[in-house]
């Protein structure tokens, strides 16, 4: 009886082992494969509190209510303006026409006495020359040696002729002429101008340039009475040599398609020959493209110029000022 209880608790264990290994063989099946970050875990970076950066400050200057007019100020103009400019080989070609203003005044004795020095002659007083409204052209050729030099020529005419009855008594060359009678005076001058300019600074919207030209005078004035043919009239031929040095700037302003709104100012001064002299001119110039490289310009401002000589009583004193306008190519 004892060995039947044995034989049957044995077979009891038995059957429980069975059915442990059994459960637990079931539970490593249905457990996921150990993968890649289980197998090495990386170690944990600390975490580092970053304090966020504050905004720019951002400087608004205050508005005036004057924002749609301020575009048109031209001291903010510039920056991304494109001047064109004459490259190398191109000519330009420049008639111009000033109405000047002219004042004068001459004084050729014929006879000079010691320590008396004879009152100079004007042109409008005693001679009668308009001091206004007087219409001179003018024109320019320039050649455009390499990017930087060019040289140029201008040519400008100027004839006056007038009647006058003079209200003061005067001497010229020996001739007098006195008050109340009709002195018949001409004024004639030929200027020609040939030189070279170098451009020393040149960008995209400027360009400044010095020059060097040769100044040659032709001065012819002529007196005598409207009334009287048995007296030739008295005549000062003369001429001059001068030196011109001067800077000229050029500004571009506002391009509105191909064309272009510029500025231009220039300043010389002459001397040599007994003479000295300065000009000055400042002008806005519209520049239309025709094509490619090819512009043509208009151009309008005023400009000043003065000369004299002085020297051994001899006075020949010409002033010059008024409005310009010239137009111009650019090929």
């Amino acid at each position: 009886m004892l060995g039947v209880v044995l034989k049957y608790f044995f077979l009891m264990i038995f059957v429980f082992a069975v059915t442990c290994g059994a459960a637990h063989a079931q539970l490593d099946k249905n457990a996921p494969p150990p993968g890649p970050s289980q197998a090495a875990a990386p170690p944990k970076k600390p975490i580092v509190k970053v304090k966020p950066a504050p905004p720019p400050i951002l400087k608004v200057k205050p508005s005036y209510g004057f924002g749609p007019i301020s575009r048109f100020n031209p001291l903010s103009w510039g920056p991304e303006c494109f001047l064109p400019m004459p490259h190398k080989g191109q000519v330009v070609i420049s008639p111009s026409v000033t109405f000047a203003r002219i004042q004068g005044e001459i004084n050729k004795p014929g006879t000079i006495l010691y320590g008396l020095n004879p009152n100079s002659i004007n042109f409008d007083d005693q001679l009668g020359l308009p001091k206004s409204g007087n219409a001179m052209w003018s024109v320019m050729a320039q050649y455009q040696l390499t990017p930087r030099v060019a040289v140029r020529y201008a040519f400008s005419p100027i004839s006056m002729e007038a009647s006058h009855r003079t209200d003061t008594s005067f001497t010229f060359q020996n001739r007098s002429f006195v008050a109340g009678s009709t002195v018949h005076s001409k004024w004639e001058r030929f200027e020609h101008r040939a030189g070279l300019s170098f451009s020393v600074s040149r960008s995209d919207n400027s360009d400044t340039s010095v020059f060097a030209e040769w100044l040659y005078i032709q001065d012819k004035i002529t007196i005598g009475d409207a009334y009287s043919g048995a007296l030739a009239p008295a005549v000062w031929d003369t001429d001059k040599n001068l030196a011109i040095l001067g800077l000229e700037l050029n500004k571009c302003l506002k391009n509105f398609g191909g064309n272009t709104l510029a500025l231009s100012c220039k300043g010389g001064v002459a001397f040599l020959d007994d003479h000295t002299g300065y000009e000055a001119e400042a002008a806005l110039s519209y520049l239309l493209q025709i094509r490619p490289g090819r512009y043509g310009f208009i151009k309008g401002g005023y400009r000043y110029a003065s000369l004299k000589k002085d020297r051994n009583y001899e006075l020949f004193k010409t002033t010059m000022d008024g409005a310009f306008v010239n137009v111009g190519l650019i090929f």
